[in-house]
């Protein structure tokens, strides 16, 4: 065997001891390590719990009986107040809520009267100027009823200034006067037509009356239960008496029973003198001829 073979065995020996010895060595070494992380970490769990065991005991019974931090009590302080200030804001906030509720339901209610209130000043409105309108119209109304009366007024002066000069004029002769009135009464016959044409040539006409005074005084100046024309007739219109003045009759004097138009030809009026009473009238044929009475 040559040197480089026993030095390669050499070598191989060597190498294998010393591997053995290197993998002896490299277990008890890692078991060395082992040992001490399992101490440190025990020691390690053991200052953290004696940590918060002290730290439990600090906070839980030495701080609360230890005097309290001035820092501390301060903000302890300011807290306490912002939480009362905050729970005073909020009952305030409720309050105003309901505040404002009640506002708005009380709102609601008002603009409900102002809308009736409204409603009723334009109602008032309206019927102020109604009533202003019928007030003016009633005012001009009474301007024209005032001017009538007045004109009335000159006119009624005017026929007073006129009767007193009647009255102090006397009737023609053959005529009788009774108040302002003059009367004729014919002493020939005519039928009713030509008794009035008779009388407007002597500037009246047929006898109106227009009371019963003055039928009273007509009936005392004829002769004895003898009959005379009227301005009496219904020749216009069947059963519509009128004067001959155009105006309707109002008050009548008809005997019994009258007027009849017999046979459908009595149209004209005549008064029947009478010893008793005041007369009365009776409707007959206007062709007939009678006695008649003038007016004027």
């Amino acid at each position: 065997m040559d040197s480089m073979e026993i030095d390669d065995n050499l070598y191989i020996t060597k190498h294998l001891t010393m591997e053995g010895l290197f993998t002896k060595v490299d277990f008890q070494r890692r078991k060395q390590p082992s040992r001490c992380v399992t101490v440190c970490l025990g020691l390690l769990c053991a200052v953290l719990l004696a940590g918060n065991i002290g730290q439990f005991i600090y906070y839980e019974i030495i701080s609360p009986l230890a005097p309290a931090d001035p820092a501390q009590s301060s903000l302890q302080f300011s807290g306490d107040r912002l939480q009362d200030c905050y729970n005073a804001s909020t009952a305030e906030r409720k309050q105003l809520e309901a505040k404002l509720s009640n506002l708005t339901e009380e709102k609601g209610q008002l603009q409900q009267s102002y809308t009736a209130l409204t409603t009723e000043r334009d109602e008032c409105k309206t019927s102020f100027n109604n009533l202003t309108n019928e007030n003016n119209q009633i005012q001009n109304e009474k301007e024209e009823l005032q001017n009538k009366y007045n004109s009335l007024v000159k006119v009624k002066d005017e026929l007073e200034k006129d009767i007193n000069k009647v009255r102090g004029k006397p009737c023609e002769r053959g005529w009788i006067r009774f108040h302002i009135s003059c009367y004729f009464v014919s002493t020939s016959q005519r039928n009713w037509a030509s008794s009035r044409q008779d009388c407007i040539a002597r500037g009246a006409d047929l006898l109106i009356i227009d009371s019963r005074e003055e039928q009273a005084f007509i009936n005392g100046i004829l002769p004895s239960r003898k009959q005379y024309w009227i301005g009496l007739t219904d020749s216009v219109t069947e059963g519509t008496w009128m004067w001959v003045d155009g105006t309707p009759v109002t008050t009548t004097y008809w005997y019994p029973g009258e007027p009849s138009n017999s046979g459908g030809k009595e149209h004209c009026g005549e008064t029947w003198q009478r010893s008793l009473g005041i007369g009365v009238w009776n409707d007959d044929q206007c062709a007939n001829l009678q006695h008649f009475i003038c007016e004027k």
